[in-house]
C-alpha cells in the first residue's frame, strides 16, 4: 500500500497537480480503495468524452451548469457566444456544447472521492446482497442446485459474517456458471440524494437544478453502482475465502491428528461392483506386501471364493485389522466381510470404514507412480487407504490437502491463499507431532522445519544408500543438509534404538551437552535419564540446572523426558454402525445412530451414520444450548450420537439432531439447509462435487 501511495504522489506531481490538500488527503488515507479514488482522476488512460470535453474548453460551461442561478435555456445567446466555434475541432454547435460540459459534470461526479467513500460505507452498512435466475439458466447443467438462490436477498452486514459466507460462495458459483445474476445495491433514492448533497449541496436557486439531478443518476447508475458492485463482491469473496480456509485448516487439522493405528499388519480392501473389489496387504511397518482382487458381488457372486482368500491373507500375514475404502460399495463390502469371515465374526479380527477421500488423487500422483511404477491405480489407491488407516498423518501429506474432503468450496477460493494455509497447517501438524527418520517417507520429512522436498530426497536416498541412521548428527553427511537446516530441523527428526538415547526426544542437539554433563554429576547415564521416573524427577527440581538453560528451555526439556514422542494423537478405535442400516432407507425418521462427523462447515457438520450418503447435523442442532460456530463443539474424526429428524429419499438428504428428545426444538432444519431468507425461502446446502470413480476398469493382479 505504501509502495502504491508513493507511485501515485510522484504521478500526480509529474502532472503537475498535485495541491498541498490533495498532498494530504493521499498520505492519510487508510486503505488501497481510497488511494484508488483520489488517484482515478488523473489515471493515464484513454480518452472518454469527459477529456475529449475539457480538450475542447467546456470547462467553463459545466461550471455554470453546476453553480449558475441562471438556467441553461436564458443564457442560450450568451453561452453560444462563449462556446460555439465552427472552425475544425471545436464545437460546433449549443448542443454539442451542452453535451461534452454533462460528460465533464457525470464524470466528475464519478470519480469525487470523498462521495465514493460515503457511499461505499453505506453500500457495506445497509447494502444488500441480491441473486436471481437468469433467463437462460435451464440450459445450464444442474441449474437446480441453485433453486434457493432465484429469490434471494440478504443484508451485506449478515452475509459477510464467517458463518454466513458460505451463501456467498454458492451464489458466485450460480453467477460463474451463468445460473445466477448477483449483484450487490443499495437504495436508489438514497444512492441519488448522496450524490446530489456531495456535488451541489446548496440546491436552491439552482438555475439548472432538474438538469443536475439526471447527470447525479446518470453518474450513479452508469458509473459508481457498478464500481461499487464489483468491490463489494470481491471483497465479501476475499472475506468469504478467509472463513473457508479458516474452517479448513482446523478441520485438516483435526483430521491429520485424528487417533491411528500404528505398527500394526493391515489389509486393505477398495470395494468395487463389477470389476471386483482390490485386496492388499500393508506389514507393521507400511510396507506393500501384495494384492489380490475378490468377486463377492455381481455378475460373479464368488461369495466362497472371495472368503477363502480373506480367509487365507488373515492367517498368512497374522492381520488383526481390515481397512475398507467408504466409497461405492463400500457399506456392502463391509457387510460382506462381517458376514462371512470368521475371525470378525469372532472378534479376532477387527474390520472398519476408512474414509478414502483422496486416494484417486494419490494414486495417479507422482508420488505413487514413483513408490509403486509398476502397479496399477487401483492397486496404489488400496495401499493409501491401508496406510491411512495404519497413519493418517503420514499418508495424507502425499494428497493436496484440497482433495481430502474435509472443506467449504474449496475449489472456489483463492487457490494461492489456500495452498500456503493448508501447506502450514501440515507443516504444523508434522512437526508437532515429529517423524522417524529411518521410516519416514520424502513427502512428510519435506514439512520438516528447514528441509523441503529437495533435502527429503536427499535424506531418503542416503538412508537407502548407507542403511538406517545411528545419530542425528548423521545428518550434516547429507547433500545440502548445512548446520543452519540442522538446527532448524533435529529436534523434530527422531531416531529410536540409536547411538544417543535422546535422539529419540524433542531434546535438541544443542543440549545434549548440558543433559550429559548433567548425568555424569549424578552418577548415571542418558537412557536412565530418558527411562527412569525418579532421575527425570530429580533433573525437574534442580534449579541450578534451570537456571543456566533458562526456564523456557529447561520446561521442554523436562516435558520431553516425561512423554519422548509427545504424541497428541489417541489410540485408533473403530466405530460400530447400528447392524441394521446398511443404506439410507434403512434410516428411521425419530431414532438415534452412531455416526462419525466427516466434515465440519460454517452451517453446521457432516456426520457419517454408515450409509453412503453423509447426514446434515445443522448448528442449531447440534446441542440444546445456542452454539455459534460448530467447530466449538465438534471437530472432524469424532463420534457421536445422532438422532434423524428428517428424511428426503428422493434427494438422498439426511436431516439430523443432537438435542435431546424433550428439548423445545425450534422447527427441524430440513437437509438443504434450515435458515431462511427474507423471501421464506431455504438458505443454501453448497452443492456436493461430484466424486470421480477411481476404480473403473479394476483388473485382477496375483498376489506375490
Amino acid at each position: 500500500m505504501e509502495k502504491r501511495r508513493e507511485f501515485i504522489l510522484d504521478a500526480i506531481k509529474k502532472q503537475e497537480k498535485l495541491t498541498p490538500e490533495l498532498e494530504k488527503k493521499i498520505l492519510a488515507a487508510d486503505t488501497l480503495n481510497k488511494l484508488e479514488d483520489l488517484y482515478a482522476p488523473y489515471k493515464s488512460k484513454r480518452k472518454t468524452k469527459g477529456t475529449i470535453a475539457k480538450e475542447k474548453g467546456l470547462e467553463p460551461l459545466a461550471e455554470f451548469l453546476l453553480t449558475s442561478k441562471k438556467s441553461f435555456e436564458e443564457s442560450v445567446e450568451e453561452l453560444k457566444k462563449q462556446f460555439v466555434d465552427s472552425s475544425e475541432g471545436k464545437v460546433k454547435d449549443l448542443k454539442e456544447a451542452l453535451n461534452g460540459a454533462c460528460d465533464i459534470l457525470v464524470e466528475n461526479f464519478s470519480q469525487d472521492p470523498d462521495l465514493k467513500e460515503d457511499l461505499r460505507k453505506d453500500f457495506w452498512t445497509v447494502g444488500k446482497v441480491k441473486a436471481s435466475k437468469r433467463k437462460d439458466a435451464e440450459t445450464i447443467t444442474d441449474w437446480d442446485k441453485f433453486k434457493d438462490f432465484f429469490e434471494f436477498e440478504e443484508n451485506v452486514e449478515k452475509i459477510k459474517d464467517p458463518k454466513n459466507t458460505h451463501r456467498f460462495l454458492a451464489m458466485r458459483r450460480g453467477m460463474n456458471l451463468k445460473v445466477l445474476k448477483l449483484e450487490v445495491a443499495i437504495d436508489q433514492e438514497l444512492a441519488y440524494q448522496k450524490v446530489e448533497g456531495h456535488m451541489f449541496p446548496d440546491s436552491e436557486g439552482l438555475g439548472n437544478y432538474e438538469l443536475l439531478q439526471k447527470l447525479a443518476k446518470k453518474a450513479y447508475d452508469n458509473s459508481i453502482s457498478s464500481s461499487l458492485d464489483l468491490e463489494l463482491k470481491s471483497e465479501l469473496k476475499s472475506i468469504a475465502d478467509n472463513a473457508a480456509i479458516d474452517v479448513f485448516g482446523v478441520n485438516l487439522k483435526n483430521l491429520l491428528l485424528q487417533p491411528y493405528l500404528g505398527s500394526k499388519a493391515v489389509l486393505g480392501i477398495d470395494p468395487g461392483i463389477r470389476t471386483g473389489c482390490k485386496v492388499v496387504v500393508i506389514d507393521d511397518t507400511g510396507k506393500y506386501v501384495g494384492d489380490h482382487v475378490i468377486y463377492p458381488f455381481a455378475p460373479k457372486f464368488d461369495t466362497q471364493g472371495s472368503k477363502v482368500i480373506i480367509d487365507k491373507l488373515i492367517e498368512a500375514f497374522q492381520i488383526k485389522y481390515i481397512a475398507i475404502g467408504n466409497g461405492t460399495n463400500g457399506r456392502e463390502t463391509l457387510e460382506f466381510i462381517e458376514d462371512n469371515i470368521e475371525a470378525v465374526k469372532s472378534g479376532d479380527v477387527k474390520a472398519a470404514m476408512i474414509n478414502e477421500s483422496g486416494a484417486s488423487i494419490y494414486s495417479a500422483s507422482d508420488i505413487a507412480r514413483k513408490e509403486f511404477p509398476d502397479k496399477d491405480v487401483t492397486v496404489r489407491g488400496a495401499i493409501s487407504i491401508a496406510r491411512r488407516f495404519q497413519d493418517p498423518l503420514a499418508e495424507l501429506v502425499k494428497i493436496d490437502p484440497k482433495s481430502i474432503g474435509v472443506g467449504q468450496y474449496q475449489h472456489d477460493v483463492n487457490q494461492v491463499r489456500l495452498k500456503k494455509s493448508l501447506g502450514a497447517v501440515v507443516e504444523d501438524c508434522v512437526n508437532f507431532v515429529g517423524v522417524d527418520i529411518n521410516t519416514a517417507s520424502a513427502p512428510l520429512l519435506s514439512y520438516i522445519s528447514g528441509i523441503g522436498p529437495s533435502i527429503a530426497e536427499n535424506v531418503v536416498k542416503t538412508r537407502e544408500k548407507k542403511g538406517v541412521f545411528k545419530s542425528r548428527g548423521q545428518l550434516l553427511d547429507v547433500s545440502r543438509f548445512s548446520e543452519k537446516v540442522f538446527q532448524q530441523a533435529a529436534g523434530f527428526l527422531r531416531i529410536y534404538n540409536g547411538d544417543n538415547p535422546l535422539d529419540g526426544t524433542f531434546i535438541h542437539p544443542e543440549q545434549y551437552p548440558i543433559l550429559e554433563a548433567w548425568a555424569k554429576e549424578q552418577g548415571t547415564d542418558l537412557k536412565s535419564l530418558v527411562q527412569d521416573n525418579e532421575v527425570i524427577a530429580k533433573l525437574e527440581k534442580d534449579t541450578a540446572l534451570k537456571e543456566k538453560v533458562g526456564d523456557l528451555t529447561f520446561a521442554d526439556i523436562v516435558k520431553s523426558l516425561k512423554a519422548p514422542k509427545q504424541d497428541p494423537r489417541s489410540e485408533f478405535k473403530p466405530v460400530e454402525f447400528r447392524k441394521d442400516v446398511r443404506k439410507i432407507d434403512d434410516l428411521k425418521s425419530g431414532q438415534w445412530y452412531t455416526g462419525v462427523v466427516n466434515n465440519i462447515t460454517n452451517f453446521g457438520a457432516f456426520v457419517d451414520l454408515g450409509v453412503k450418503e453423509s447426514g446434515l447435523l445443522h448448528v442449531s442442532q447440534i446441542a440444546d444450548e445456542f452454539i455459534e460456530n460448530p467447530m466449538d463443539k465438534l471437530k472432524v474424526g469424532e463420534k457421536l450420537k445422532v438422532r434423524v429428524i428428517g428424511l428426503d429419499l428422493e434427494r438422498k438428504r439426511i436431516s439430523l439432531s443432537c438435542k435431546s428428545e424433550d428439548s423445545a426444538d425450534a422447527p427441524m432444519p430440513s437437509s438443504s439447509g434450515p435458515r431462511k431468507n427474507r423471501h421464506g425461502k431455504r438458505a443454501p446446502m453448497p452443492p456436493k462435487d461430484i466424486k470421480n470413480n477411481a476404480f473403473a476398469g479394476l483388473k485382477g493382479l496375483k498376489l506375490k
